[in-house]
């Protein structure tokens, strides 16, 4: 018997899977074992070592919080999931602490490693003063001051955004791991009772992605598209990077400010405020927004988004990003359109298209044909209840959507969660659906010049899809009408039977 083994005896991590997953448990303890097992031993080593140091009274869920900082890829699956409310509310305030870590690096090991990659500090005016402020992922946080400050400016700081040590190899060891686990799971798909879908397709693709978080130099011009991209947008904030950056070491605007989930104002009015702005900035805005391509944040744990000093919303590491193309986002608003108007086929041949025809389309049909039935008794056709029939067309129509609309989808069920513990009374559906109509008031102007079918608007609607929206909505509002009142009469039912 190996460590692992008698370690895995020790503590049941099936016990914190959800009830709702509850089938899925076989497969997630064993494919959490098979990445500890297969860890280079000095590695497992070091893990086993710190859980053997802990007080036999650790629960388990410090215990894989404890693995998780040692793991960059179980690191970034924390921070994901500290917001599902399906989780026990311990074990996400536990995950939470993996959003922002204080720093283990010490201020002259910082200094030290940050001159390896551009040189003397005191040369370049530049002074390291303070301990590091955090610790994430791949990635140290150390404050820095410019002296003298520019002539006639105030005093400038900034954070180096700097990769830890050895942490490049650590990410490629764990997301080989990653595509281990995915050909195990194609192989024993029916033994654990998994939808048959590609996992090693789908891992490999979402595994290309997150390789790019040890990548600054492609966050660097990330950030530069972002800053442009949100120019019209005063209330955000894209920090600004300095020239002298590396690949391995991002300069950048030092941004005041605290975490979305911690700044609460008092007000349920500025709450929802805040959350309304997170989800718009970073949902709304990349899918009602013109281009071929959409840069949308793909890692928005609330670590990452910081309520500053000025009353902005600071989006913060822009490592990990994703795009959306003007086809993928006509499909999406295609769908849209379907739900609205009740219209199955349109439904099905935009689900079809974000897959690139990979999916079973007899599943897909009937998939579709009863989630419109949802929407016949008063279900709400916005993006939740589209995202949930994507969700569906992955394991039931085996739909294979690219990596980048996997990420997209991650990134909103972080979101969810984020938004919903600002603010109980933020809405995103709502908040979608009334950035929608601004957007076609705005575009009025331009769609009398534009050809029936033409989609070259932000919203991505022809003026045939408005028509026929505008010709169905008689159908929509007594649909709705219908909806709310079998739901109150549904719990008059409950209540008389209690």
């Amino acid at each position: 018997m190996t460590d692992w083994d008698e370690f895995r005896e020790s503590v049941d991590f099936g016990a914190l899977v959800p009830p709702a997953f509850a089938r899925f448990r076989p497969a997630i303890v064993d494919g959490l074992a098979y990445f500890l097992e297969h860890l280079d031993s000095g590695r497992a080593f070091e893990i086993l070592c710190e859980q053997a140091m802990l007080p036999a009274s650790a629960s388990i869920e410090q215990r894989l919080v404890a693995i998780a900082r040692h793991c960059p890829v179980l690191h970034k699956l924390g921070q994901v999931l500290a917001r599902d409310r399906r989780l026990p509310s311990e074990f996400r305030r536990l995950l939470q602490d993996l959003e922002t870590m204080p720093a283990d690096l010490g201020i002259d090991d910082a200094r030290r490693m940050i001159e390896a990659e551009i040189g003397p500090l005191a040369a370049q005016g530049l002074s390291i003063d303070e301990p590091p402020l955090a610790e994430a992922s791949v990635a140290v946080v150390v404050p820095f001051s410019v002296s003298p400050p520019p002539e006639g400016g105030p005093d400038r700081r900034g954070v180096f955004k700097l990769l830890k040590d050895g942490i490049e190899a650590k990410l490629n060891e764990e997301l080989a791991l990653l595509r281990q686990i995915s050909v195990l799971l194609d192989e024993r798909c029916e033994a654990y009772g998994l939808p048959r879908i590609d996992y090693e397709g789908t891992f490999e693709e979402v595994s290309a992605l997150l390789a790019r978080e040890v990548r600054l130099d492609r966050e660097q011009a990330h950030m530069a598209i972002a800053r442009e991209t949100f120019a019209d947008m005063p209330s955000i904030v894209i920090p600004e990077v300095y020239p002298f950056s590396t690949p391995r070491l991002t300069a950048m605007q030092r941004i005041d400010g605290r975490k979305v989930t911690e700044a609460k104002p008092a007000s349920v009015r500025a709450r929802r405020k805040l959350a309304s702005l997170v989800f718009r900035a970073l949902v709304v805005h990349p899918i009602w927004s013109t281009g071929e391509s959409s840069l949308f944040h793909a890692d928005p744990h609330a670590g990452n988004l910081f309520s500053t000093d000025d009353g902005r919303l600071a989006i913060l590491d822009w490592s990990l990003v994703g795009r959306l193309t003007k086809s993928d986002r006509v499909c999406l608003t295609q769908i849209l359109v379907g739900a609205l108007t009740l219209d199955s086929q349109r439904i099905r041949q935009s689900v079809s298209d974000l897959a690139g025809g990979r999916c079973d389309e007899g599943a897909l049909c009937a998939l579709v044909d009863n989630q419109v039935g949802r929407l016949s008794q008063g279900a709400w056709p916005g993006l939740t209840w589209a995202m949930d029939l994507l969700d569906d067309a992955v394991t039931q129509a085996r739909c294979r959507f690219g990596g980048d609309l996997v990420i997209f989808r991650k990134a909103l069920q972080t979101l969810d969660g984020v938004v919903a513990d600002i603010s109980e009374d933020c809405h995103p559906d709502r908040i979608l659906t009334i950035d929608l109509l601004r957007h076609l008031t705005a575009e009025v102007g331009l769609r009398a010049w534009a050809l029936p079918f033409s989609r070259n608007f932000a919203t991505h609607f022809s003026n045939l899809d408005l028509a026929q929206l505008i010709a169905s909505a008689p159908l929509i509002g007594t649909r709705q009408w219908f909806g709310v009142q079998a739901r109150l009469l549904a719990g008059w039912h409950n209540r008389s039977a209690a």
